[in-house]
């Protein structure tokens, strides 16, 4: 008797609504939420930079990864090697060309499992060139607070870092490993219109 006062309309909604798979859990984190690093190597000796500012949003379910994302803003100014002279040369138009290009973004929609391990296939794109890059990930999950800990390997050739004298890998590898290690919070909730 009692659903007979119920608006169809209404029962049909909440009956889609528990069709429907369970919407990702979302988390984000910046430079107050642990680290992003990156290992290069000058005149054969590595050397270790991080970066001051950068953002991260995750959206994730494990049970159904196919429907995550994850996107992180660095800001390139914020490059710090330990090394003032280097820092500024990073800067650069033969570099990073933080005139022109202020952020470097990395966006990923398809992930997968590797062992015990993530992996997830997005494209960067810094110094305005656009590039896949696959990043390899682990989480360790808490009520309030996701551990997110990984790395990629990029070419900094491929994006153009490293022009004129530094076009060569004579002085300056190629080779560049990105590593993080974040602690993320759920994101809050979007206002809605």
């Amino acid at each position: 008797m009692a659903l007979a006062l119920i608006p169809r309309s209404f029962i049909t909604v909440v009956a889609c609504l528990a069709a429907s798979p369970a919407a990702a859990d979302a988390w984000q984190g910046d430079q107050n939420a642990g680290t992003l690093q990156f290992v290069a190597t000058q005149a054969g000796a590595k050397f270790t930079g991080g970066f001051r500012t950068f953002a991260v949003r995750f959206e994730f379910d494990p049970a159904r990864p196919a429907g995550g994302s994850l996107d992180v803003t660095v800001a390139l100014k914020s490059a710090d090697t330990a090394d003032a002279e280097r820092d500024e040369i990073l800067k650069g138009a033969e570099f990073f060309w933080t005139d022109r290009h202020p952020q470097a973004e990395f966006h990923a929609s398809r992930f997968r499992r590797e062992g015990a391990r993530w992996r997830a296939d997005g494209e960067l794109t810094l110094r305005g060139v656009a590039q896949p890059v696959a990043v390899l990930f682990t989480l360790d999950g808490q009520p309030q607070q996701l551990g997110m800990t990984g790395a990629a390997t990029l070419r900094r050739l491929d994006f153009g870092v490293g022009q004129g004298e530094w076009s060569t890998t004579e002085w300056i590898g190629d080779e560049v490993e990105v590593r993080f290690d974040l602690r993320l919070k759920p994101a809050a909730a979007e206002a809605s219109p």
